[in-house]
Formats: structure tokens, sequence, C-alpha cells
């Protein structure tokens, strides 16, 4: 189908990319036509277009022209649809934008399938067990993951963002003050999805309670239930599928400041002072991919914590991925993040 709206899918190429990261929130299909100041096609610029580009160590503060996807395909008349069906067909895309011969936007070729199932089958796992502890006295009588952030606590609003990508099962484990969170959540029905339980008698560190799901033949969404954030998990799960990953880990870009000059010197002689600057790193999420069979290397009520589970990956040299997550992202389990919101409303 041809977009109607497709103007608002267009954006300056020269804009930098956060620019286009709000835009992309904000349209239904997730892409942008990246142009020039005259509607002159420079790429295309989708979320994974985004994701390469931070995984190359490009800043926010870049232009989208330096993220998005100069090859990709366009189409100089509305009506070829049989060559548009062979483009879709060979590329894999979903649309094209249509140029004049100035190489203007004219529209937007949308394919869209009306019978192909945009449900996810793979569950999502939330780790709701902790005690809590860096909350208190918050936490004294509410378990964390019921927190209100705006009115609604804080696994409700990770459980919505899920549903509303299309995750429909979710498990999650419980132990300190789990009774609250199963009497609010109930079995799911209520948001139109199915919650199952697993009951830790004692606690089992961030990741040993996943030794007690059966049946797993996809691989499996984990998330602490202290994070909210607007994360594509189609996204992260085709990346992980792509990169044949065992464990793929969402990842926070930080910038580290370095308030001293670097001296470059040899045997002695200073040949260079570098001036300050500033480092990107990369911190954990909380959020994760795992293969089907991560549970061989998980014992019965063994305290295990994510970050073990994923030295021991690495040290058995399976395919440990990052998932650089350029969406909102917020860890409410830090006492001062929690107060600095609520005090906000």
């Amino acid at each position: 189908m041809i977009l109607k709206n497709y103007r608002e899918y267009l954006i300056n190429a020269d804009y930098d990319i956060k620019k286009a990261i709000v835009k992309l929130g904000k349209l239904e299909n997730q892409f942008c036509i990246a142009c020039d100041s005259k509607n002159r096609f420079i790429g295309t610029l989708t979320d994974g277009d985004i994701r390469r580009g931070l995984l190359k160590n490009y800043n926010l503060n870049d232009k989208i022209r330096k993220f998005c996807n100069k090859k990709s395909a366009t189409i100089k008349n509305f009506n070829l649809d049989k060559k548009i069906t062979e483009i879709l067909e060979k590329k894999q895309i979903k649309f094209i934008p249509v140029l004049n011969k100035s190489n203007q936007v004219l529209g937007i070729h949308y394919f869209s399938d009306p019978l192909k199932n945009n449900l996810i089958e793979n569950i999502m796992v939330i780790m709701a067990g902790g005690l809590g502890k860096r909350l208190r006295p918050y936490t004294k009588k509410i378990p964390k993951p019921l927190l209100p952030i705006n009115g609604k606590p804080i696994i409700e609003r990770i459980i919505l963002t899920a549903k509303k990508q299309g995750i429909m099962n979710f498990v999650i484990s419980i132990n300190y003050l789990g009774n609250k969170i199963r009497k609010y959540l109930g079995d799911g029905s209520k948001f139109g999805i199915k919650i199952d339980y697993i009951k830790e008698d004692k606690p089992l560190g961030t990741a040993g309670s996943l030794y007690f799901i059966d049946n797993i033949k996809q691989p499996v969404i984990v998330t602490n239930a202290d994070i909210i954030s607007n994360i594509n998990y189609k996204e992260m799960l085709n990346y992980h599928l792509k990169l044949k990953s065992y464990i793929t880990v969402g990842a926070i870009s930080n910038f580290e400041k370095n308030h001293y000059g670097k001296i470059i010197f040899k045997n002695n002689l200073i040949s260079k002072i570098e001036e300050k600057k500033e480092k990107k790193t990369y911190i954990n999420a909380g959020i994760y991919i795992l293969n089907p069979k991560f549970k061989t290397y998980f014992k019965k009520k063994k305290f295990f914590h994510m970050t073990d589970f994923i030295d021991k990956s690495i040290s058995l040299n399976k395919r440990v991925c990052l998932f650089p997550i350029h969406e909102n992202w917020d860890d409410y389990g830090i006492k001062e993040k929690y107060q600095k919101k609520i005090n906000d409303n």
C-alpha cells in the first residue's frame, strides 16, 4: 500500500540522531526516510541502523546521514507492482521510497501483511524476587516491582510495554512479599496475557530461579523487575538469532569523563600529553536473551547471578553479544532515582 501520510516519515539528514530516535518512537511503522533540505533522498533509517552505528562508536550527537542506509532500495514509479514485489522478495524489506528524476521523495510503498502473526512466541521472565534493600524504607511493606511510577506499578509497566510488542506469555520469579505480586497480577487474564510464577523458597540470585522453567523451545527474554524501557524486543530477538548468540546482553552507553591529561611516554621520555577526553563505555541494562539450552549450566536451588552465568559462558567460548539500547531506559532499583521520580510528580 502507499502511505498517505508519507511526509511524516521524512527527516532532515543533517539533524542529530537523537531527533530521529524521538521520531521513530512516535511513528507506527518504525522507519524514517533521510532527506536533504530539498527532500532529495539520502537514505533510510531503522532501529537496526542506529544500533549498528552505536556499535561502530558513532555518537548520539552525530548526524543522521552518518547512520542511515544509503544503499537501500528505491523505485522511480508508483505503478510498477511486479518490480516492487521482486524487490520485496529479494531484499526482504517492508518499505520502498518512491523518487522522481531529481531523487526527491514522492511517496512510500509499505508492505503490510494482514495475515502475518505479530505475536512473539518467546516467553519473558521477570526477575521479581529481590529484597529491594537499596529502596528501603519504600520496600518495607511493598515489594519493589509494585512500587508505583506515575500511579502504576513498575512491573505492570514492564508487562504492558512487552504486550504492546506482541509478548503474551510471562513467567515471574517471586520471593520477598511475592504473594502481593501474585495477588495484584493474578494469572494475567485482566491484562489479556498469561502469567506463571516461580516461587523461590530462598534467594537464588539474579538468575538461579531460571532453572525451574520447563519446556523451553525458543530463546528466553529475561528482565529485571526494576527496569522500565521502550526497548524493541523484536529487534533484540532478531539480533540475537542473526548473530547466533548464546546470550545477548542489553547495554546502555555511558560516557566516562577523564579529568586528567594522559601522558604518552617511552623510556621515561614524554612524547605527548593528550587533552582530557570522554570515553564511551557500555553498562549492563538488566535485559537479556538466552539460548533455549541455557539450563545446561544451572543447578536446582543453586544461588546463581546472571553475571556469573555470563562469565561462565564466556569462559566456555559461548557467543555473548552486546545489544546497544538507545531507547528510554530507567533503573528504579536505586533509591535516589526513585525518590527523584516521585518528587518530580
